[in-house]
């Protein structure tokens, strides 16, 4: 049973559906339980006949003593391994197998997130890796956070890094229609990054990096698919820089296949990270990508094989990086062909499925 939040649209959520699709179904009975919310992802996960749970929280508040509806569902569906992703699973799943009063193996994914966490977060992690078979980190940055901050044993962490379907990415579109459906006709080259827009993106200083793309490429476009807080900010800054006309803000998408075929290059200018979906599906499309050196962004993306990296928080650097990239169209191609490469061999869904089974598998017979 995969425990998570919820199944909205986010890169954690792609990891639990594509763990339900390319786990080997002949060895396994996978399910999924939701503890705040179901999302669009539900549709998916139960259109491959996957039974999902819901544990709703009330309306006003938390239900601390959720993990004895956990308990009851665990012996009810006699689970053997619970997979968990994130804090509240974690917990929520570890106390629920431990009441449920069967043998349940518990294998957890810590996703990534800005260290240090919060101390009650920290401290319950700790105590609930003990009960835990191995806690997965997503890149080995996340690993050694874990390590340093939450004190967690070296002997129960393992690195998996995330993978994802690319058979939706391998796609060919009409790029002059998808150009004028988006109002973007008689630009180019086009930039662009799909993402939450939040200061953990780090778009502000993508945005001050135009003006010297601009000067060199008077038609570029900047396209941003997402929402966020921020959103509003980021169009007030753009407008400030005096670059809201080569800047389009898209709102949330579900075609992000279609758009990373469109993109140029593909730019991620995070202040920090774990491992980002967004990094390997834009390798999946064939796009081009700078991003920042931030968590284990270099560990997908090695510079100057498969992309670029640039210090965050530094508009020059990335400007320059950029340019780099939209002037030499061969290392556009280099980077295109290496970066299909490296995603075929590390970062797929099926790769990464097989790693989990083998810690599932071996969970259950240690």
């Amino acid at each position: 049973m995969q425990i998570t939040h919820d199944l909205a649209i986010g890169g954690l959520q792609q990891v639990v559906v594509n763990l339900c699709k390319f786990i080997d179904k002949d060895k396994f009975d996978v399910s999924v339980l939701c503890l705040r919310a179901l999302g669009p992802f539900t549709k998916d996960v139960r259109e491959m006949g996957i039974k999902v749970h819901f544990l709703p929280q009330p309306q006003n508040g938390t239900d601390y003593l959720s993990f004895l509806k956990v308990a009851k569902i665990l012996r009810k569906e006699k689970v053997d391994v619970i997979h968990t992703h994130n804090t509240q699973p974690f917990i929520d799943g570890t106390l629920g197998a431990l009441l449920s009063g069967r043998k349940i193996r518990i294998v957890h994914t810590d996703h990534a997130r800005d260290f240090p966490d919060k101390r009650r977060y920290m401290f319950a992690e700790w105590l609930m890796s003990h009960f835990a078979y191995k806690v997965v980190g997503v890149s080995e940055h996340t690993c050694q956070n874990l390590i340093k901050y939450e004190k967690i044993s070296p002997k129960k962490l393992v690195t998996i890094h995330n993978g994802i379907d690319g058979s939706k990415f391998n796609i060919q579109i009409d790029r002059e229609k998808k150009k004028k459906d988006l109002g973007l006709t008689g630009f180019d080259p086009i930039i662009g990054l799909g993402v939450r827009l939040t200061e953990q993106k780090g778009i502000t200083y993508l945005l001050r990096a135009m003006p010297e793309i601009i000067k060199h490429f008077p038609r570029v476009a900047l396209v941003i698919a997402g929402e966020g807080p921020l959103e509003q900010d980021l169009k007030n800054e753009a407008k400030t820089l005096g670059i809201e006309k080569s800047v389009y803000f898209l709102g949330p998408r579900l075609d992000m296949p279609e758009l990373l075929k469109l993109f140029d290059l593909y730019v991620l200018p995070s202040l920090w990270e774990g491992l980002p979906m967004v990094l390997l599906e834009a390798m999946a499309a064939g796009c081009p990508i700078v991003a920042t050196d931030v968590g284990g962004v270099r560990e997908a993306i090695r510079n100057q094989q498969n992309g670029s990296l640039a210090p965050p928080r530094k508009s020059e650097a990335l400007s320059k990086e950029i340019l780099k990239i939209l002037i030499d169209e061969g290392t556009s191609y280099k980077y295109t062909a290496k970066g299909r490469q490296i995603f075929a061999r590390e970062f797929s869904a099926s790769v990464m499925a097989k790693r989990y089974e083998s810690l599932y598998l071996t969970g259950l017979t240690s």
